[in-house]
């Protein structure tokens, strides 16, 4: 039996990539190669034509081991407690917008942060909401560095203003961190320590690693989202959610290039960066790396 995960990442493919390959929501790929997920007979057959193996050789890590048999009255407990949970996070999300939105439309600029925060604390607590925490200010022209422990370097930076962490590493939608680890940084325009939409809307976006760009527009979750790969040193840097892309797909970058700009585009509530960094394949905390001063 061939391992789907072994076999994506033996082709140099991403979640991202097959995401676009198969017309399949990159997080219900995650899920079936984490075992999160069944992996039902349809979907094999778009995996197997699109990795060229035979189906039946295609298999996915073991499904969590199931709950123990419970008894009927219990069985209905836990399904109508699960379902609240699911209910909860859906709504917290879509309350916290003003009424005249409209489905299928972002939220309105100054929502954006109450919305952020909700999402965050259905993901990550019931009892308390993460505050964004505060980054010194950033210089007009950050300066980046490539070290063993990977690109050093804030790439955003405001001249009024400061950058703030508006969602940490694995918390929220970034876990499991091994999939979706990233951080999600802003602009705080007024000084209250929280991100203002209008301040990060639009901001131009720094390459902190050079190398050669790889331009997904439209993707889901990530939007139009880049990619910066240096093959020679193994690392790479991935920047999602921008308004506008500047740079075109196989380009080389140099380091401190303007990739594009700060948006909402692919799942987002409001203006932000989604900022990744990689060593080959695995998932790297970018928290004490950018230095966004």
């Amino acid at each position: 039996m061939i391992d789907i995960r072994a076999l994506r990442r033996s082709r140099g493919l991403t979640l991202t990539d097959m995401a676009l390959l198969t017309g399949m929501p990159a997080r219900t790929l995650a899920e079936i190669e984490q075992g999160a997920r069944r992996l039902e007979p349809e979907p094999r057959l778009i995996l197997a034509r699109v990795l060229n193996v035979p189906a039946a050789q295609l298999c996915a890590r073991p499904l969590a081991a199931p709950i123990a048999p419970i008894g009927r009255g219990r069985r209905l407990l836990a399904t109508l407690l699960a379902l609240a949970s699911v209910i909860l996070a859906l709504a917290i999300p879509l309350l916290s917008q003003p009424p005249a939105a409209a489905r299928g439309r972002p939220a309105p600029p100054h929502a954006a942060p109450i919305a952020r925060r909700a999402l965050a604390a259905a993901h990550a607590s019931p009892t308390s909401a993460p505050t964004p925490t505060p980054l010194p200010t950033p210089s007009p022209t950050p300066r980046f560095r490539l070290a063993a422990d990977g690109p050093h370097g804030c790439p955003l930076a405001s001249a009024s203003g400061r950058v703030v962490l508006t969602q940490g590493y694995g918390e929220g939608s970034h876990a499991p961190a091994d999939v979706w680890g990233a951080v999600d940084l802003a602009i705080d325009g007024d000084g209250d320590g929280e991100a203002d939409p209008a301040a990060t809307q639009g901001q131009p976006i720094a390459a902190t690693l050079g190398g050669v760009a790889r331009v997904y527009l439209g993707s889901w979750p990530a939007g139009n989202y880049v990619r910066v790969v240096n093959e020679q040193a193994g690392w790479s840097t991935a920047y999602a959610h921008l308004d506008s892309v500047a740079v075109a797909d196989g380009q080389a970058v140099a380091t401190g290039t303007t990739l594009g700009s700060v948006g909402s585009t692919g799942m987002a509530t409001g203006p932000h960066l989604h900022y990744e960094i990689w060593h080959h394949e695995i998932n790297v905390d970018p928290t004490g790396l950018i230095g966004c001063r």
